[in-house]
């Protein structure tokens, strides 16, 4: 069963997080390799933290790491890119943390106890960039990982749907407690399923259920 982690639990992780994260970018500027800005995404930025009660993996934060100007330009490359911040991590990260993994779409470090046999939080990290289309859209790409073939490229992120007009709308008419329950429900009902997902079909429900 999932449950809830309260803001005094996960705070001091996120701002031990966005210290290091600070570190990285001033020694990335003072080198002229690039400047980037941080924010958290998803369930983290929403408060919508979850858990498996008493379980052994913890809770995930993400975070969006925006490049903003590339001031070498060898570090055009995408894979340069991400392997670069992935030995930052390993550098900055200290001992309670494992070593950063490389995935599809994002690197994901894990704080450990002092015991190193349960993970008290992971925190993902999508390398990501963003551009207007023709029609004057912002667009955002991410650097993915084509595991098959070991190559990185610039992804373009689907559109979502019109979550923000709906996420509005719940929060003005003071229903945000509604999502909070609906959301913890779903997720129990369907474990195995992406938080986005769940979060985008809770507040679809909301939104049905109060405004159609």
């Amino acid at each position: 069963m999932f449950e809830y982690v309260q803001k005094s639990e996960y705070q001091p992780f996120k701002l031990e997080v966005d210290k290091i994260l600070k570190s990285i970018q001033r020694a990335l500027k003072e080198n002229d390799i690039l400047t980037f800005q941080f924010n958290l995404i998803g369930s983290a930025k929403r408060k919508l933290i979850t858990r498996i009660k008493n379980g052994n993996k913890g809770f995930d934060l993400d975070y969006n790491i925006d490049i903003q100007r590339i001031l070498n330009d060898k570090y055009e490359n995408p894979k340069l890119l991400k392997q670069t911040f992935i030995k930052l991590f390993d550098d900055y990260f200290g001992d309670s943390y494992e070593y950063a993994e490389d995935s599809t779409s994002v690197i994901t470090i894990k704080k450990l106890n002092k015991a190193r046999n349960k993970i008290l939080f992971s925190v993902d990290f999508a390398i990501v960039n963003y551009y207007e289309d023709e029609e004057g859209n912002e667009r955002q790409q991410y650097i993915h990982l084509d595991k098959a073939s070991n190559t990185y490229s610039w992804a373009l992120r689907k559109v979502a749907t019109n979550h923000r007009y709906v996420e509005d709308l719940i929060k003005e008419n003071s229903m945000w407690e509604d999502v909070k329950i609906l959301y913890l429900e779903n997720k129990n009902k369907e474990p195995h399923k992406k938080s986005r997902i769940v979060y985008y079909q809770t507040i679809d429900t909301i939104f049905k259920r109060h405004f159609q």
